[in-house]
C-alpha cells in the first residue's frame, strides 16, 4: 500500500470508531449537533425570529420552531437568489440542488458549503466501510467511478442550480481526485445518453474497483457495457471479467434489494454491495453496515434529527420525538434540521427503528403516495393529473387504476411503468391515453422526464386494461369492500398486480380486456 493510500486506511479506520461510538449512545451526540446548528445560525434571520440564541434542548426547540414544509421554507431559502445573506444559514447559498418530489413539481433545495463538507465526511464514512468489507490496499489503490447528475449547473440570479449528486462531484477532496473517475470533460456532459455512450467508451477495460451510483442506472450502465464487449467481439462479456478488480457497488437514491439479482447476473461472480441513503435536504444520513442488512444513521454528521409517528404525519400539530423517545419496530415520518439551513423539515420518508443502541434503522415508506423504484419520483399527485388528463383527450371514463414499476429483466432489459385500468368507457386510442399519461408526468416532473429521454432509463407507460369488476373483485378478495377501503394507487407488490390480471381473465372469460 501506498503511502497516501496508508494514511487515508488509518483516517478511515477513525471514521469507523466514531461512527460507531456514536451510534452506540446517539442522543448525546444529537443533542451536541442541535445546539451546534442553532449556534451557527443565532444570527441569521430566521435564528432571531425564532430566538435560537435561547434554545438549549429539543424540547425548547419543537416547542418554539414549527414544522417548515417546502412551500414555507422556500420563501426564505430562496431569497438567496437575488443575493440575500444571513437568511436561514450564516452566509450566501451558492449552490441549489433541483429535486423532484412534490405535488407542485420540482424543488430547489439549499446546498450550503457546511453542507457539502457534512457529506464529504459521510463519503469517508461509506469508504470506510468499503474497506471493511473487502481487501483495503486492492480498493484504495485502484479507481472509484461516480454515475452522477451534469457538473454543468444553471445559472439561477446569483446561485448555480444543479443535481444534488453533481454539486458534490464538484467537491471531491483533493487526495482523491485522481482516483474519481469519470473526468471532468464527461461529468460536465447534460446528455445523459451521450455521458453513459462516453463512460463505457473510455473506461471499458480501466481498473475500476468500485462503483458508485443509483441502482437503475448502474444497471442500464452494465447493459451498455456488456452491448460495448460484445460489439468489440467477446462473445461472452460480463462487468466482472471487464473490470478484473472490480469488488464493490455502492448504492444510492432507492433500494437496491430488487436489483440484487440483476447485477450478480451483470458482474458474473460475487461482489460486495453497500447501501446507503441519502437526500438532496440532508445529503448522506444513513450507511449500510452489514451486507443485507438495517443502516445506521448517521447522528454526528451536521444533521438533527425528529421523529413523528407516521400514523399522525398528516396532522397540522403532530407530536415530535428526538432519538431518545423513540421506540422499535415503529414507523416514524422524518424530520430534518441541518448545516444547510434546513429547520423542522418533512422529508416525506418513513423510518422504523430496527435498534437503538446502536441506532439502526430501515426505510420503510414515505408519508405520501409514492412511484420511484428507478429515481423517477412520481407523487399521487402527478398520477393524478395525469390520468385525468389522459380520460379527458380520449373521453375515456375511468372506474379504477393502480400504477406499479416493473422491474428489468434479461428479456425485458429497461424498465417501465404498468398501468392497470379498468375503464367504464375505454378510450378510442389506448396509444394516445398512455401518450397523454407520459407527456403530462414528463411536465410536471423533471426526474420522469431524464428517465424517459429517448427511452433511455425507462419505457413508455405500459397500458394494461382490464376487465369491468376486476378491481371490486380484489378488493372483496382482501375483505376490504366498504367507504374506509381504497384501491392503492401505486400497487404494493408485484403479486398485486398478477391477482388483478388473474382476476380480469376469470371475469372476460381468458380474455383482458
Amino acid at each position: 500500500m501506498g503511502a497516501l493510500a496508508g494514511c487515508i486506511a488509518r483516517m478511515l479506520e477513525w471514521r469507523l470508531r466514531r461512527i460507531e461510538s456514536s451510534t452506540a449512545d446517539p442522543l448525546p451526540c444529537q443533542i451536541a449537533v442541535l445546539r451546534n446548528l442553532l449556534r451557527r445560525a443565532a444570527d441569521t434571520e430566521l435564528g432571531r425570529q425564532y430566538r435560537f440564541a435561547e434554545i438549549a434542548s429539543p424540547e425548547q426547540f419543537r416547542a418554539r420552531v414549527p414544522i417548515m414544509p417546502y412551500e414555507t421554507a422556500c420563501t426564505f431559502w430562496h431569497m438567496a437568489f437575488d443575493g440575500a445573506t444571513d437568511i436561514a444559514w450564516p452566509g450566501h447559498v451558492r449552490y441549489f440542488a433541483l429535486s423532484s418530489g412534490t405535488t407542485a413539481g420540482n424543488k430547489l433545495i439549499p446546498v450550503t458549503a457546511d453542507a457539502i463538507k457534512s457529506n464529504r465526511r459521510a463519503g469517508m464514512m461509506v469508504l470506510a466501510y468499503l474497506t471493511r468489507r473487502g481487501d483495503a490496499a486492492s480498493l484504495l489503490e485502484g479507481q472509484f467511478l461516480y454515475l452522477g447528475g451534469s457538473t454543468t449547473l444553471r445559472s439561477r440570479g446569483r446561485c448555480l442550480v444543479g443535481d444534488a449528486s453533481a454539486i458534490m462531484a464538484l467537491h471531491v477532496p483533493w487526495y482523491a481526485r485522481r482516483r474519481v473517475l469519470p473526468d471532468p470533460q464527461t461529468m460536465a456532459i447534460t446528455d445523459w445518453e451521450a455521458k453513459i455512450r462516453r463512460i463505457v467508451e473510455n473506461y471499458l477495460h480501466a481498473d475500476v474497483r468500485a462503483l458508485s451510483a443509483c441502482p437503475s442506472w448502474a444497471a442500464l450502465f452494465f447493459r451498455q457495457m456488456i452491448a460495448a464487449a460484445q460489439a468489440a467481439g467477446d462473445p461472452n462479456p460480463a462487468v466482472g471479467r471487464l473490470w478484473p478488480a472490480f469488488s464493490h457497488f455502492v448504492s444510492y437514491g432507492m433500494a437496491f434489494e430488487p436489483y440484487r439479482n440483476a447485477f450478480d447476473e451483470y458482474v458474473g461472480r460475487p461482489i460486495h454491495y453497500l447501501d446507503t441513503y441519502s437526500s438532496s435536504e440532508g445529503g448522506m444520513t444513513a450507511i449500510q453496515d452489514e451486507p443485507g442488512g438495517p443502516m445506521r444513521l448517521l447522528v454526528d454528521n451536521g444533521v438533527f434529527y425528529e421523529f413523528v409517528p407516521a400514523e399522525r404525519a398528516e396532522e397540522s400539530d403532530p407530536p415530535r420525538l428526538h432519538i431518545g423517545e423513540v421506540e422499535e419496530n415503529r414507523d416514524y415520518a422524518l424530520l430534518l434540521s441541518t448545516n444547510g439551513g434546513i429547520w423542522a423539515y418533512p422529508l416525506g420518508d418513513v423510518v422504523r427503528f430496527v435498534s437503538l443502541r446502536p441506532a439502526r434503522v430501515v426505510f420503510s415508506g414515505r408519508t405520501q403516495i409514492y412511484l420511484s423504484a428507478f429515481g423517477e419520483h412520481v407523487t399521487l399527485g402527478m398520477i393524478e393529473k395525469a390520468v385525468a388528463a389522459a380520460a379527458a383527450a380520449t373521453s375515456a371514463v375511468v372506474a379504477d387504476y393502480t400504477v406499479a414499476p416493473r422491474f428489468p429483466s434479461a428479456q425485458q432489459p429497461r424498465p417501465a411503468h404498468r398501468w392497470i385500468m379498468e375503464f367504464a368507457r375505454p378510450p378510442g386510442d389506448l396509444n394516445m391515453f398512455a401518450d397523454v399519461l407520459d407527456r403530462t408526468i414528463r411536465a410536471e416532473n423533471e426526474d420522469y422526464d431524464t428517465h424517459r429521454a429517448n427511452d433511455f432509463g425507462l419505457e413508455k407507460p405500459l397500458l394494461m386494461p382490464v376487465a369491468r369488476g376486476t378491481f371490486y373483485e380484489w378488493m372483496k378478495s382482501k375483505g376490504k369492500l366498504g367507504g374506509q377501503h381504497k384501491v392503492p394507487r401505486v400497487a404494493r407488490s408485484a403479486a398485486m398486480v398478477d391477482e388483478l390480471l388473474a382476476i380480469s381473465q376469470t371475469l372476460a372469460g381468458g380474455r383482458n380486456t
